[in-house]
């Protein structure tokens, strides 16, 4: 699972206390997946043509309050240079000079006009201004370019969508769904484009699951992965254990390629597993949930294939490719989906468990878990003409 999959999860839970369908802690399933050597598969990294480097970071263990974090769940570079960091933990939104100088913030924790209950990730428009989402406020926030609340979009059920790219005229949106029978409830995730309303204009893809109280990550199946270009293409590519695929999609729906590769399945460490879980752990904390369920929480015991899928400022697709222990992408080119290169991030011990975050503007890293104190990494190319 990759690590943002755990953050979608959890916002999975907050949906079902909202609907008041939490189950008791003492009834879960406290099934465990079971890993062993014999059993785990350890692939050899790929040839790389480009690798990364963290060349400085925001953030402090102690001191200026503006640079101690407590749960990093989303950092982007903006259209100026400047660097916005979302802090799950202490739901805000920071924006930071390259430098590290604490510039503003983007709204703020509570429920009025411009405000967010929960913190899970934002999206940042072509402009430089900001769509917020906050599942238990019900509702996404839009702020422009200096960071002032402009509007928010309500009438969402059960939730807003939870992970979005902006296009224009509107975003494309990844949201929970549910469906109740006399007999049964289904919950699963729809890919939808929105315009000027809540109900959205275009479905792209709707993937739903029996919704099972004793195994609430088989809801997490039902997601995908998924980014947009200027050229108003969306990429896609499903939550798998199973294959390796990428599809192309025009605004209207239609398929214009798709991508599909041969890779080794890979079984989890039981380290990795735990690493997982306690992301989960704090991830629930910062959002008021029980830090108990994680423990009851049937954690996927292979690898996903693929954990992002994100564009940069040449048109090109990085895919996160999540089967080996350092970030590894495979890179396309977003109009014909033709293989260009492959690209990872040179890792210490210390920094083993970076997650990137790709746009059109640069390259940050940050840590959803880490021993040490959270902190967003500035990373660049060695070759400098990567994106030149």
């Amino acid at each position: 699972m990759g690590k943002m999959t755990i953050f979608i999860s959890i916002l999975f839970l907050l949906t079902l206390v909202a609907c008041g369908n939490m189950p008791d802690p003492d009834d879960a399933s406290a099934d465990a997946q079971q890993t062993s050597e014999d059993e785990t598969t350890f692939l050899t990294m790929p040839e790389i043509d480009h690798w990364l480097a963290i060349t400085d970071s925001i953030g402090v263990e102690l001191g200026d309050s503006n640079l101690v974090f407590g749960q990093i769940v989303n950092a982007q570079f903006l259209p100026g240079g400047n660097i916005a960091i979302a802090d799950m933990m202490k739901t805000k939104i920071s924006i930071f000079s390259q430098q590290g100088e604490f510039l503003a913030t983007v709204g703020r924790k509570g429920s009025g006009p411009g405000e967010y209950l929960v913190l899970s990730t934002f999206a940042v428009t072509e402009h430089g201004g900001f769509i917020v989402p906050d599942a238990m406020g019900g509702k996404l926030n839009f702020y422009d370019s200096e960071y002032n609340f402009i509007s928010a979009m309500t009438g969402f059920f059960p939730t807003p969508p939870i992970m979005i790219s902006s296009v224009d005229g509107g975003f494309v949106g990844l949201k929970p769904e549910f469906e109740q029978s006399e007999d049964e409830m289904n919950i699963g995730m729809g890919l939808y484009l929105w315009t000027d309303s809540s109900s959205h204009d275009i479905e792209y893809t709707r993937n739903m699951v029996l919704f099972d109280m004793n195994d609430l990550t088989s809801s997490v199946k039902t997601m995908v992965f998924f980014d947009t270009d200027r050229n108003g293409h969306i990429f896609t590519a499903p939550y798998s254990t199973e294959e390796y695929v990428i599809t192309s999609l025009s605004m209207d729906g239609e398929e214009v390629w798709q991508i599909i590769e041969d890779f080794q399945r890979v079984r989890k460490t039981d380290e990795e597993i735990e690493e997982e879980r306690e992301i989960l752990r704090s991830g629930m904390a910062a959002t008021g949930t029980p830090p108990s369920m994680a423990d009851h929480f049937q954690i996927e015991e292979h690898k996903v294939f693929i954990g992002g899928l994100t564009v940069d400022s040449k048109n090109r697709l990085w895919v996160y490719n999540t089967l080996y222990d350092t970030p590894v992408f495979r890179v396309y080119d977003c109009d014909t989906g033709e293989f260009l290169f492959t690209a990872a991030l040179r890792t210490e011990e210390t920094h083993e468990n970076v997650t990137l975050s790709i746009s059109r503007y640069g390259i940050l890293g940050f840590e959803p878990n880490s021993d040490n104190w959270p902190r967003v990494y500035i990373i660049t190319p060695e070759d400098t003409t990567l994106f030149e």
